[in-house]
């Protein structure tokens, strides 16, 4: 996996990923000072937290990170209550094999219910997405390239060994 950029990066791309994914949002954003006013269906994506991923051994400073998207819809429309789980729903098969183009892990959808970690505003319904990805942040710590001039060579046996060198393949070839 590569290195992704910064963490503003990740943000948009979800960003731009979802939006193109769910069609009908009247809203779909970071972090927005303020939910009064928002054009509802409305999707508020936040990074919830970062914990201590799996180090790639390069010197990149790799994470897990744990995103959350905020839904809400007027609790006054028809069905509201369908209209609420089922904008989770569709927001959890938007996750499915999803990296948005960049080089971070693969979508890891956890859960989707009532948002009950604060009180949505008069009128308003509010569900919580939550999902992961692993990413890798940082510059590698051996900016250098191979110059050792040497190839790995790769056997299968029971074709190796002395006399069958013709039968073996360059690392990174099929």
């Amino acid at each position: 996996m590569s290195t992704l950029q910064n963490i503003e990066q990740l943000h948009e791309a979800i960003k731009a990923g979802l939006a193109a994914k769910l069609s009908g949002l009247g809203f779909i954003g970071h972090y927005p000072a303020s939910e009064d006013g928002l054009a509802l269906p409305a999707v508020l994506l936040t990074l919830a937290d970062m914990k201590p991923g799996r180090d790639p051994g390069s010197g990149e400073q790799a994470l897990t990170v744990r995103l959350q998207a905020r839904l809400l819809v007027n609790a006054a429309q028809a069905k509201a209550e369908i209209a609420v789980r089922e904008l989770a729903a569709r927001l959890a098969l938007a996750l499915k094999n999803e990296n948005w183009g960049l080089p971070v892990g693969m979508a890891q959808f956890a859960q989707a219910g009532p948002d009950t970690s604060q009180a949505p505003a008069a009128g308003r319904l509010a569900w919580l997405v939550e999902w992961s990805h692993d990413i890798e942040l940082g510059a590698p710590a051996w900016p250098y390239g191979d110059e050792s001039k040497l190839t790995l060579m790769l056997g299968l046996d029971p074709e190796t060994g002395r006399g069958k060198e013709a039968q073996y393949r360059a690392a990174g070839q099929e």
